[in-house]
């Protein structure tokens, strides 16, 4: 990854415990360092002694932003869209998935976007997290994927990731269970 990479996400939370138990579960992390009083927590996912923060926050929900210079009026906090986490093959995505449904946690939302194949899951504090697998189009590739304008960059398929490692355990080629079709093609 070119420099500047990205180095950590923090997130504040008034429910610390749960979404700390939560990101454990999903992203199979374990805790670098936490405080003892429980307000500050970093996670574990790779070599990095903090990939993954939580900070305790006695209320989130009505918080307002920095006022930017010259602002003069309060204006509500920005929150979060999404962040990702790639997974290097579909079967490690695939299985994180049966992972997860086996404590509870199941994706809002499944979509092969072409590019990527993503399940979208919602946090206790409703912070949206992708899964992924990247698809490796080529260069040319995702030139022609853009040059098809919105339609392309918006016109995800969904699927059933259930369905898909049964298509994989079953035979069927990554290639076969990953082919996406423009929208004006389908």
């Amino acid at each position: 990854m070119p420099s500047p990479k990205l180095a950590h996400v923090i997130l504040n939370t008034s429910n610390f415990e749960t979404v700390k138990n939560w990101y454990m579960q999903v992203l199979e992390a374990t805790v670098g360092v936490e405080t003892s009083d429980h307000s500050v927590c970093f996670l574990r996912t790779d070599e990095s002694h903090h990939r993954f923060g939580i900070f305790k926050a006695a209320k989130i929900d009505d918080s307002t932003a920095v006022v930017p210079p010259g602002v003069d009026e309060l204006i509500q906090q920005s929150r979060l869209h999404h962040f990702s986490f790639e997974h290097p093959t579909l079967p490690e995505l695939l299985d994180a998935h049966i992972r997860l449904v086996d404590v509870g946690i199941v994706p809002t939302m499944c979509l092969n976007h072409g590019p990527t194949i993503s399940m979208y899951y919602t946090d206790p504090d409703k912070n949206v997290v992708e899964l992924f697998f990247d698809t490796a189009y080529t260069e040319e590739q995702i030139v022609e994927f853009y040059a098809g304008g919105d339609g392309n960059a918006f016109g995800a398929t969904p699927f059933d990731p259930a369905e898909m490692l049964q298509g994989l355990l079953g035979g069927k080629s990554v290639a076969e269970l990953i082919a996406w079709s423009p929208p004006d093609k389908r």
